[in-house]
């Protein structure tokens, strides 16, 4: 393991991972501002405090937090299998210099995503995003699979 901690492929899968991890959980915060800024709440006991007309208003949703919701839900089904196939792509010791524009493309594409998703960029922006992201993790997957294939 400490080996593991010295190899610099390692070392950057490690960063990478962390930051679009990072950039993943920071989308509840998010999510709870919008719902704050724009009293829009999806649980009763959200709002059992207030006044029983009150209540009823508070008690939707809202084009916004729907927005960062959504590109939460996309953070999950995109940084969960970069993070588990960049960790068999990092063990199969490819050159520092592929491994990092692997890495920075997908998490470049990641942080770009989520700001067209809530600032509502117009499209292709967010799918193109999306798109290159999906390669890069498909990339990996491929090396992956051509160096340890065992059928």
């Amino acid at each position: 393991m400490a080996k593991l901690i010295e190899d610099e492929v390692f070392m950057a899968f490690a960063t990478y991972s962390t930051i679009v991890i990072l950039k993943m959980m920071l989308m509840s915060p998010m999510t709870a501002f919008f719902r704050l800024t724009r009293g829009a709440f999806a649980n009763e006991e959200d709002v059992a405090l207030k006044p029983v007309e009150e209540r009823k208003k508070l008690l939707r949703t809202h084009t916004d937090v729907e927005r960062v919701r959504r590109c939460h839900q996309n953070d999950l089904e995109n940084i969960i299998p970069f993070v588990l196939i960049g960790l068999l792509y990092a063990l199969t010791g490819p050159k520092l210099s592929a491994a990092l524009l692997h890495f920075r493309v997908f998490a470049a594409c990641r942080i770009f995503h989520t700001i067209a998703y809530v600032c509502a960029l117009p499209q292709p922006s967010r799918g193109l995003s999306w798109v290159v992201g999906m390669l890069v993790t498909f990339s990996m997957a491929y090396r992956v699979l051509s160096e340890v294939l065992v059928l």
